[in-house]
């Protein structure tokens, strides 16, 4: 299956994603096909061998719409910002147009001193142009979809704003002066205000991508025959050396090569504070450099970065649906043509009663007020926004299903190794012997460890260079297997490794402290004298103890699972204050623990950031994996952290939390909205409490709808999610 994301233009509501999404489905080889109102954009899953760029747009254009290809990265944030001022600048430039024509209008019916013929003949010729110039968009819009045999938002509008105008222009050839022409006129201003707005919110719930696309240049300076040039990111291949000066954004992920320097990678981390880097240091597309210059090697091209795989997400969870949304969807696809039944109902009902002319009125009113914006809204908007707030945190939201099952978890599994604690071993205590300096003993240990690639090998020589050590000379060494290292230095015969080691070679070992649970040592001895230890552990993230205090605040279960040693995982899950243990468990049993919380009826969170986590990652309701983990394991994910900080789990349930409150605040508006205006404006309540609805205030109402949708939704910006 291939993916292709696709720009639309000419949808407007819900029941034009409805119509898109539909014609899309039916392309043969079409797998599947998700359409964001609030992107324009849609993303379709097809067979080449059977569907082409072609096909997906003549489906399209048949529905009445226009595709196009999305554009590239390196394109896509001026295209988003050039979209977004042109819709703006379109209901801006309309709205003047709209006031400017509506004044006169308004003045001319209220207008005393001359006859009501020629002020209704003038309000007429102002009420044609308002309608030829605001207006003529819904019907052409109307049109299309009534050439394809359905009905959209614009069929709504063009027949509420042409029904008005027909029931002027009929008062003027009877000589009756009504409100017909301004009602019309007012209806059209009250709209196109609300798209105004509108428009403005929904540039700003978009900022968050917007801002990750305009992260990294356009262009990256390369090192060629001997020279720099600048090339276009498409072109920059693996394993070529970038030159990153002063102040310049990181064009791709690289692996620095020569000099020093801090990059601000706040976009990625989410902290203000400049990270070092040096030889061997990993930097990111998209971070910031400071004052010094770097060479570095290419590593990502592009597409494939963080930031490309970060953008990637956030698209498609801002396109994808949840149950939610997929409800509302259902809804709206028998929204319109239900309105249109009510709206005729309501003329034939008061047309018998004997009131042709407030009949009209009525159903005008329930064409204007049900405008279903505020319902095709209601999902998208607010996820949107969320999951732009949650990359701007450092927690990458796949989907909306995700948003919505982190809203209701129960449970949360906390994979061990790499989750809890920071996955590779640390020096966690250095003891020198009788005559040895800390800062001598970590020095003989590195001289000779920096040779090795063990693990509790570079974790000696990573404590070592945090200080400006002299490391002493060596020379000769020797690997002993399962054991240590031997070397020679200038004040003697040096051994690095376990305690047997020492003691094999004939060397006293002073008794010491017993080792913690998953702790171990590495022994010195210099010129056949016991010197001292170093004491290494994987340990606990900082940041661990914080996070799970703030999950049971939330009212869930927390439960460690790990592979290690029964009486390690204890000694962990008890500093971080974990009173379930799973230790001792392969892949497959942690599938199973996962399985049998789900049968005793909690809805689980998993998290981890292995191979052997990934089918309990995939098993689980939401998979949530540590962003500096597998590969494997990010692909079986729900949600993805970008940094090693537990505390993030918790900030991600309580924006799911928040943002799935936001959707049903959403939905609960723009349902209650409808179910209570539509019978108001059809003047159900007319003959009992002499109140309705008329169509100028129906079409505030349906403005006022949309507007506080987008609005409710934006206040996730500004939420506070947690530490």
């Amino acid at each position: 299956m291939k993916e292709l994301t696709l720009e639309i233009n000419g949808m407007h509501c819900a029941s034009c994603v409805a119509r898109v999404e539909g014609a899309l489905r039916k392309v043969p080889g079409v797998a599947s096909a998700r359409v964001n109102l609030a992107m324009h954009q849609g993303s379709v899953s097809y067979d080449p061998a059977q569907a082409n760029w072609e096909a997906l747009a003549s489906a399209v254009a048949a529905a009445g719409y226009e595709a196009r290809p999305a554009a590239a990265p390196d394109e896509a944030a001026e295209r988003l910002a050039t979209r977004s001022r042109e819709e703006l600048s379109t209901w801006r430039r309309r709205l003047a147009i709209g006031g400017a024509l509506l004044l006169p209008l308004v003045g001319l019916h209220f207008l005393s001193g001359i006859s009501h013929r020629w002020s209704a003949f003038g309000q007429a010729i102002l009420a044609a142009a308002m309608l030829g110039t605001v207006g003529w968009p819904f019907f052409v819009g109307a049109f299309k979809q009534l050439r394809h045999g359905t009905a959209t938002m614009d069929t709504l509008i063009a027949l509420g704003t042409g029904a008005a105008f027909a029931a002027g222009v009929a008062d003027l050839a009877s000589g009756t002066h009504s409100m017909n022409f301004m009602d019309g006129g007012m209806i059209l201003v009250f709209i196109t205000l609300g798209k105004y707005l509108e428009a403005r919110a929904k540039g700003e719930a978009s900022q968050a991508i917007a801002k990750l696309l305009g992260l990294a240049p356009p262009v990256a300076r390369v090192e060629r025959n001997l020279n720099v040039a600048e090339v276009p990111l498409a072109q920059v291949a693996l394993g070529e050396v970038l030159i990153i000066r002063p102040g310049d954004k990181v064009p791709l992920d690289a692996e620095v090569l020569q000099g020093k320097s801090e990059l601000d990678e706040a976009w990625l981390t989410g902290e203000s504070l400049p990270v070092a880097k040096e030889p061997g240091s990993e930097i990111y597309a998209g971070s910031i450099n400071g004052t010094g210059s770097l060479r570095a090697r290419v590593v990502s091209t592009a597409g494939k970065t963080w930031l490309a795989q970060t953008i990637e997400l956030v698209r498609q969870a801002q396109e994808s649906k949840g149950e939610v949304q997929r409800l509302a969807d259902w809804v709206v696809a028998w929204f319109v043509p239900a309105v249109l039944v009510i709206a005729i109902a309501t003329l034939v009902v008061w047309s018998i009663s004997g009131s042709w002319s407030f009949g009209l009125s009525c159903a005008v009113a329930v064409l204007v007020v049900a405008c279903p914006c505020a319902l095709g809204l209601a999902t998208p908007a607010a996820v949107l926004v969320g999951t732009g707030r949650g990359a701007t945190s450092g927690i990458l939201i796949k989907d909306a299903q995700a948003l919505e099952t982190a809203g209701r978890l129960t449970a949360v599994l906390l994979d061990k190794t790499g989750t809890i604690t920071i996955g590779k071993p640390q020096v966690v205590a250095i003891e020198p012997h009788t005559g040895q300096s800390i800062e001598q003993l970590l020095a003989l240990a590195a001289a000779a460890e920096q040779h090795s690639s063990h693990p509790l090998a570079k974790a000696i020589v990573e404590r070592a260079l945090r200080d400006p050590l002299s490391t002493p000379s060596v020379t000769s060494i020797e690997n002993i297997p399962g054991q240590g290292i031997s070397a020679r230095s200038n004040d003697g015969n040096l051994l690095v490794g376990s305690e047997s080691l020492l003691r094999g070679r004939g060397i006293s070992v002073p008794v010491s402290e017993l080792l913690k649970p998953g702790q171990t040592a590495i022994y010195l001895a210099l010129a056949e004298q016991y010197v001292g230890r170093i004491v290494l552990a994987d340990a606990v993230a900082f940041t661990s103890r914080e996070a799970i205090d703030q999950l049971g605040h939330l009212g869930l279960k927390v439960v460690m699972i790990s592979g290690d040693r029964q009486e390690t995982a204890e000694a962990i899950a008890q500093d971080v204050g974990i009173e379930q243990v799973y230790a001792e468990v392969k892949p497959e049993d942690k599938l199973r623990i996962v399985q049998e919380f789900q049968s005793s009826g909690s809805v689980v969170a998993m998290v981890g950031d292995g191979i052997n986590d990934a089918p309990a990652l995939a098993a689980a309701e939401l998979g949530i994996a540590m962003g500096l983990g597998a590969d494997v394991a990010i692909e079986s994910a729900d949600i993805v952290l970008a940094r090693h900080d537990l505390r993030l789990v918790a900030r991600a349930i309580r924006l799911s939390r928040a943002t799935l409150a936001v959707i049903r605040q959403n939905l609960a508006w723009a349902l209650v909205y409808n179910v209570l205006l539509i019978p108001l404006a059809a003047g159900v309540l007319m003959p009992f409490l002499g109140i309705r609805l008329p169509p100028i205030l129906a079409a505030a109402a349906m403005a006022l709808s949309s507007v506080s949708v987008v609005l409710n939704s934006l206040r996730l910006k500004w939420l506070s999610i947690g530490p």
